[in-house]
């Protein structure tokens, strides 16, 4: 059976690089909502389609899905405002490694605040002890390869046909980290 750990993260969030990354509170659903639905920004990133209603549940469930070490969502803020999020989730521990993912409204991009992100998470997992971070972006999708090899990331390769939130297959790209990177 797979090794599962409780996750945790600081309720006041950490700031670094001069954004700050903390859990998401109920006060973020309008602005964070939308993105869930957006094909531009979740369905790029892979999340699922999430009402706003559903985001309240999952909220409400916040302490059990890091009990249960399912995943660390996190928002992105800067100056006070949501930029975007990013999570660690497919934790590994019996091989140490972790999956990172981020995503940013269309407003916050183009200032660096992704390729951040994206080490933000990377880091905070080599904290955790995991010794390999990896990340996966559909093909062809540049930006985000970019962000990604900005953050210090190397490609891997093309994982072939793999299943999509929205449905169907796509091809993926896999990028990893390793510690002292």
């Amino acid at each position: 059976m797979a090794e599962t750990r409780p996750l945790a993260f600081p309720e006041e969030g950490i700031q670094q690089d001069g954004l700050l990354f903390r859990l998401p509170r109920e006060e973020d659903l309008d602005t964070v909502a939308p993105a869930f639905m957006d094909d531009e920004v979740g369905g790029a990133a892979n999340m699922p389609r999430l009402t706003r209603e559903e985001l309240h549940a999952q909220l409400g469930q916040l302490s059990t899905i890091l009990e249960g070490g399912v995943m660390i969502p996190l928002l992105v803020l800067a100056d006070g405002e949501v930029q975007g999020g990013g999570t660690l989730h497919h934790f590994d521990w019996d091989h140490g490694q972790v999956e990172i993912g981020y995503w940013l409204l269309a407003a916050a991009r183009g200032r660096g605040t992704a390729t951040k992100t994206a080490r933000f998470l990377a880091e905070y997992g080599f904290s955790l002890g995991l010794e390999r971070i990896e990340a996966r972006v559909f093909a062809g999708n540049s930006a985000s390869e970019r962000v990604l090899e900005r953050a210090g990331f190397t490609r891997e390769g093309v994982i072939r046909s793999m299943p999509m939130r929205a449905g169907g297959r796509a091809d993926q790209t896999l990028f990893s980290l390793l510690p002292d990177e």
